[in-house]
């Protein structure tokens, strides 16, 4: 899967520069100039391609988002670690049931730090 992660995050670098602004600013207006052309095989052309670069970015961005989300949880629990009076009990918290973690938030209100 490394070609995954260097395929997602080069296309969400990418995602990210003014250049995608301009593919999507280009395709928007291939969109409406195919819509105001009323020839139905430019606009399902259009559409097919607007269809597409949305459902590729949409992995592509979710997996970035999920890697970047991992390494904040992983640096946020090593400062629960090395933080003394910090409830480890907390590391790992991102993947317990929405139950637990509010039961979890919880529990702090009810026993503030000193």
């Amino acid at each position: 899967m490394k070609w995954f992660d260097a395929f997602s995050t080069g296309c969400a670098r990418f995602a990210g520069r003014p250049a995608m602004l301009l593919v999507a600013l280009a395709l928007s207006l291939t969109g409406v100039l195919a819509f105001a052309s009323g020839d139905d095989h430019f606009l399902g052309g259009a559409s097919l391609a607007i269809s597409t670069v949305t459902l590729l970015l949409l992995p592509i961005l979710q997996a970035t988002q999920n890697r970047d989300g991992a390494a904040l949880q992983a640096k946020i629990d090593e400062l629960i670690r090395v933080q003394e009076g910090a409830r480890n009990s907390l590391i790992g918290v991102e993947d317990r049931s929405d139950e637990e973690i509010e039961k979890a938030r919880r529990s702090e209100e009810h026993h503030p730090e000193p």
